[in-house]
């Protein structure tokens, strides 16, 4: 996710957020904040991804807490494991995705799920939406066609379709040099995007019903995450984890029903 953050190059503006998927994509969001000033929002560095065994410590900490009259409270394995999984989904879908302007991702083979569904939750929440592709293997349609072999669903869902192939890099320098232009045309295609108005600004999101479950998303964003600016320092994290638990003791965590569950 991208923001458009105020800088000595444009005081009035506000940057866009993007979202960024894999090893590659990281590498291109550099470039995207150093030069152009974006902030970015990328899970597997802002998220909980690296925290997962202090997370579940913690957890196991202030559930006994919450839990004091019986000092044999424990939650089970599947719990911690859902508690995890629920704080990173949030994270993502409640709090980066909704204070973003713009979502950006990296849509090559093999398709990641869950960035086609932060591609798509951005489209719900009004935001901008860009996806990138460097894929020379055509999986739907062939090279010839402008979508390069993308499946037109996911294709449907952006703003802005960028299809950059890495060719002929035959050493670092010719890679930097490829990935700075892929850098050039996202910011290319967000300066389209603010000046087609499709930047959403940090707005509050009320969707219909309020009861409905992506409103609850944007409820628990606020919920768990409100106030905290650093979600890493400890004691901010042990906050963090003390709020989830308290939704998980009320029974709000937005979670399927398992039917026919097989062991």
């Amino acid at each position: 996710m991208v923001r458009k953050q105020r800088s000595s190059k444009s005081s009035s503006s506000t940057a866009p957020a993007a979202k960024a998927t894999t090893a590659s994509s990281l590498s291109t969001v550099a470039p995207i904040k150093s030069k152009y000033g974006y902030k970015c929002y990328i899970p597997q560095r802002d998220g909980f991804e690296g925290q997962n065994q202090f997370i579940r410590l913690l957890l196991k900490e202030e559930y006994k807490k919450l839990n004091n009259t019986n000092t044999n409270a424990l939650l089970t394995e599947e719990e911690l494991t859902t508690c995890v999984q629920y704080l990173i989904y949030i994270l993502d879908m409640g709090r980066f995705i909704p204070n973003a302007h713009v979502v950006l991702g990296h849509i090559d083979e093999p398709m990641d799920e869950g960035v086609v569904v932060e591609l798509t939750w951005g489209r719900t929440l009004g935001k901008a939406v860009i996806g990138w592709r460097t894929d020379t293997r055509p999986v739907f349609g062939e090279m010839s066609h402008s979508l390069k072999g993308i499946h037109w669903f996911v294709s449907n869902q952006r703003d802005k379709y960028i299809y950059h192939a890495f060719d002929n890099m035959i050493n670092t320098k010719e890679a930097t040099s490829q990935l700075h232009a892929v850098a050039e045309s996202i910011h290319e295609a967000i300066t389209a995007c603010e000046i087609e108005g499709k930047l959403s600004a940090s707005r509050t999101v009320h969707l219909q019903p309020p009861s409905s479950l992506q409103q609850q998303w944007l409820n628990h964003g606020k919920v768990i995450f409100d106030g905290i600016e650093n979600f890493h320092a400890e004691d901010n994290l042990r906050l963090i984890v003390q709020r989830l638990l308290t939704l998980k003791s009320q029974g709000l965590f937005c979670l399927p029903t398992v039917i026919n569950k097989h062991h």
